[in-house]
């Protein structure tokens, strides 16, 4: 067995694939200077210069230096760990978006005690020059130069996104200098113990309440900005969190995800978030209420048409609703019942028979046999759709029923905008539905599209 390990051959990397990572790794040339940006850092840099413009780009710091040039050369190695210190990459990969900028990218570094030159290309690297230590740069650092680049961003936009990604390091002392002019953060870099995970895993941010504040906070790694994510849309709150244990993906546009991290990170978040900030109490607007008065009623006309009762019994019922007809129930609905914030033990007794975690903003009794829900469950779930035993759902996060729901007459009344899911769940409030195949139930959602748009007029049998 050693021997077998010894013969090993250390993998290869051809250009096709130092291309692949170049070009296809990172989405934008955005993150080309956020990587090199974050190597300046890495390597002890307080501050970085950045020229951009279409004759040339320029990243000057002030670090150590490159110290061994044959590990630079490699691709993938974890040679910054041994550092020390709060690393912000690990996986030796950054570089290689430089090469998205132009095909050739010069290095010159000043490590102390020699000077070295090199440029790098899509085949691999030229052989170094090695002069004295202020040959190529005047002082202790790196300076990276490409020459006439194929992509330039735009300053304004560069800047931006340069202060969004390294605000925190910014605010926190961190220079970045841009064409001249040093980059501003405002973030607010005060910082404290947030909660600590299991095996001494300390998250730490600033989370503070905000009445204009929609429940999202920037995740950060390494204090470098990695997205914006919703924790908890109820509560009005804003700010940042930082958790070095998370993993970066490895364009480090997102974390990974699947990772038991990362799931206990945000059980406990919410937890702690549940605990500080109250929830928002807001009103469905009128648009919405008329809407849903609109869906029920057709819903009520077409279970009635089909001879379909939901299952099981009102959670709120009257006692007699399922003994009455379609007239009936539509006269008494008519009082026109306004939706309610349910009391705390109707909404745990809601979330249980729902199965879910989310929370319930309103609540209606109606007496067509099914009851109405008010959810935010993001996109995880569809904009509207039917929950067993007699509930239909309203998902007010879900990015589709934002759009069904906006004020543009031109694309269409808001009632026909959610028909593909009224019918769906039509169609599913039938029994039967649970035996048909995906074309039976396709043909069904397309009946009863068919009868929908048949009584308000759009088609004619």
């Amino acid at each position: 067995m050693y021997w077998q390990i010894l013969s090993l051959r250390k993998h290869e990397a051809g250009p096709t694939l130092i291309r692949e990572l170049a070009l296809r790794l990172y989405p934008s040339a955005f993150e080309s200077f956020r990587e090199a940006i974050s190597n300046s850092f890495d390597e002890g840099s307080m501050k970085v210069e950045v020229t951009c413009s279409n004759k040339e780009i320029d990243f000057e710091d002030w670090g150590e230096g490159i110290a061994d040039i044959e590990t630079f050369f490699m691709a993938g190695q974890d040679s910054k760990v041994a550092l020390g210190g709060e690393t912000i990459g690990q996986k030796g990969l950054g570089k290689l978006a430089l090469l998205r900028l132009k095909d050739e990218v010069d290095f010159r570094t000043n490590n102390g005690e020699v000077g070295i030159q090199t440029t790098m290309k899509i085949a691999g690297f030229t052989p170094p020059d090695y002069k004295s230590a202020n040959k190529f740069v005047p002082h202790r650092g790196t300076l990276i130069v490409i020459k006439n680049p194929d992509l330039a961003p735009p300053t304004d936009e560069l800047a931006d996104y340069l202060k969004r990604i390294f605000g925190l390091r910014i605010a926190s002392g961190r220079e970045v200098v841009l064409n001249g002019a040093k980059l501003e953060s405002k973030v607010d870099a005060k910082e404290e113990l947030l909660f600590r995970l299991e095996g001494g895993i300390d998250v730490t941010g600033n989370l503070k309440q905000d009445k204009a504040g929609k429940g999202a906070v920037d995740l950060y790694v390494k204090h470098v900005f990695i997205k914006t994510f919703t924790v908890d849309p109820e509560r009005s709150f804003r700010g940042w969190v930082n958790c070095n244990a998370l993993t970066p993906s490895t364009n480090r546009n997102d974390v990974m995800l699947d990772e038991s991290i990362y799931l206990n990170f945000v059980d406990h978040l919410r937890g702690y978030v549940a605990q500080r900030f109250p929830r928002r109490d807001e009103d469905l607007a009128k648009a919405e209420v008329i809407v849903a008065n609109e869906l029920s009623k057709m819903l009520a006309k077409y279970l009635n048409h089909m001879n379909i009762k939901p299952l099981g019994s009102l959670p709120f019922g009257r006692g007699k609703e399922e003994s009455m007809d379609f007239k009936q129930r539509e006269k008494r609905t008519q009082r026109k019942v306004k939706p309610e914030k349910p009391s705390p033990r109707e909404e745990e007794e809601l979330k249980a028979k729902l199965k879910t975690n989310s929370p319930i903003k309103r609540t209606r009794r109606n007496d067509y046999g099914f009851n109405e829900l008010w959810l935010k469950e993001g996109n995880e779930k569809e904009p509207y759709y039917f929950c067993e035993p007699n509930f239909t759902v309203y998902n007010t996060t879900n990015d589709l029923y934002r759009f069904a729901m906006k004020n543009k007459p031109q694309i269409g009344p808001k009632i026909l905008r959610f028909l593909p899911w009224w019918a769906r769940c039509g169609v599913s409030m039938n029994p039967d539905s649970k035996k048909w195949d995906k074309d039976k139930f396709n043909m069904e959602v397309d009946r009863a599209m068919r009868y929908a748009l048949t009584q308000m007029g759009e088609i004619t049998d």
